[in-house]
């Protein structure tokens, strides 16, 4: 039995919630590349669900070997009497063994018995029933220090029907009492890129000024910048050519390229991603709301986790690709992150070329340094490691790929 813990804020989930959503109608997707599928997602955390009247109450389901389903609710009943109503979907009895593990959330660390005197009632549910299983705790804990307050923690038990052997073990949890939840930091406002903004025409620049996490109020937002470059474009003396949806793919990095030291050498590749993108980091559409471009992303390490596929996506690379058949004469145009551009002066950003599609890389029209790019999005998802070593690993990939970018793209 493997327990892990997980730490979201409000802030993160409506961040990595509301990129997904509005681009995939997806409430919380697992990271995924373009190039093969990655070796494990984010482990989600036990789904908690709790409501205080006497006594705490946990609500809390897991998966059990052999296709088993079970259910636990646990309430502390006070006195050291602990409450749990064992639902048994299963086609299989239950039979508890008289023994389990009491756990401190935050740490993963057992809470050491003062006593063997646990008594146990109740332990055998029969298949597809529920049943009330009673633990009498109040011989073999102090609970004098089991009913203090946790401040954004609580316990669990972990509970067995084989004696903690061959995987069939579950984790419930308890509180003891009311926990304490500190409530989340504000949230501090984004500032707009300023060197951006000044290329932009006066009647679209509002809509990249008013950055916003709130969901109803982004499209509200995107709704009046459709309508806005939809009338600049029929005063517009030229032509805007659409970009194409991409199809470039990206080539496997060498195995001797490494972007951060504490990760091995065989897992490099998962450090790097490749999505499809309609809008930038802070939700802005980055064309027409049609377009979508490719990015190139480098993963961020969550502070809780160690694993080098486990982390947060941070687009570094935009590429847009065009056909090369729609674009017929100096009048001609592209609209990029609310510039209109000849594609003349969009020749300084190409990165690929063949008999029929152009790819450009235009990460400079969407933000100007990459330092402060990367401390605005990290500022805005706490639940992100930044450290040196997070940080180096960024540069490295950043580095990397602006060199290398146009050799390891190729189209089907």
């Amino acid at each position: 039995m493997k327990h892990t813990a997980l730490s979201f804020s409000k802030t993160n989930l409506q961040n990595i919630k509301g990129i997904f959503k509005e681009k995939t109608g997806v409430e919380l997707p697992s990271r995924r590349t373009l190039r093969r599928p990655v070796r494990a997602a984010v482990i989600l955390a036990t789904a908690l669900v709790c409501c205080f009247s006497l006594a705490a109450f946990a609500v809390n389901l897991f998966s059990s070997l052999s296709g088993d389903d079970v259910g636990f609710s646990a309430a502390y009943d006070g006195n050291g009497i602990v409450s749990i109503v064992v639902e048994n979907r299963s086609d299989k009895a239950l039979a508890f063994q008289p023994k389990l593990k009491l756990m401190r959330w935050s740490t993963g660390e057992e809470i050491a018995p003062i006593s063997d005197g646990v008594v146990f009632t109740g332990t055998k549910i029969a298949a597809n029933s529920s049943g009330t299983m009673t633990i009498d705790l109040s011989n073999a804990y102090d609970f004098n220090a089991l009913e203090k307050p946790l401040t954004d923690d609580n316990y669990y038990f972990v509970l067995t029907n084989n004696n903690f052997l061959f995987g069939q073990d579950w984790m419930c949890t308890i509180w003891f009492s009311k926990p304490i939840v500190t409530p989340d930091p504000p949230t501090p406002p984004v500032q707009a890129d300023e060197t951006i903004l000044r290329a932009i025409p006066e009647d679209l620049r509002d809509y990249f000024e008013n950055i916003t996490f709130d969901i109803d109020e982004r499209r509200a937002l995107n709704a009046q910048y459709v309508q806005s470059y939809t009338n600049l474009f029929a005063q517009f003396d030229g032509t805007i050519v659409p970009s194409v949806s991409p199809l470039p793919l990206l080539a496997d990095v060498p195995s001797d390229v490494i972007f951060d030291s504490s990760v091995s050498e065989e897992d490099q590749r998962l450090l790097i991603g490749g999505h499809y993108f309609s809008s930038d980091a802070n939700f802005k559409l980055l064309a027409t709301k049609q377009e979508t471009a490719l990015t190139v992303s480098a993963l961020l390490p969550l502070t809780n986790y160690t694993d080098p596929d486990t982390g947060t996506d941070l687009p570094l690379f935009y590429i847009f690709m065009y056909d090369k058949e729609s674009i017929h004469a100096e009048r001609d145009y592209a609209f990029i992150h609310g510039q209109t551009i000849r594609f003349s002066d969009l020749a300084q950003y190409k990165i690929y070329e063949d008999g029929q599609y152009i790819c450009y890389e235009v990460s400079p029209l969407i933000y100007s340094d990459l330092t402060e790019y990367v401390q605005n999005f990290v500022s805005q998802n706490p639940d992100i490691r930044y450290d040196r070593q997070a940080q180096a690993r960024v540069e490295n990939i950043y580095r990397y790929y602006k060199e290398h970018l146009g050799s390891l793209l190729f189209t089907r």
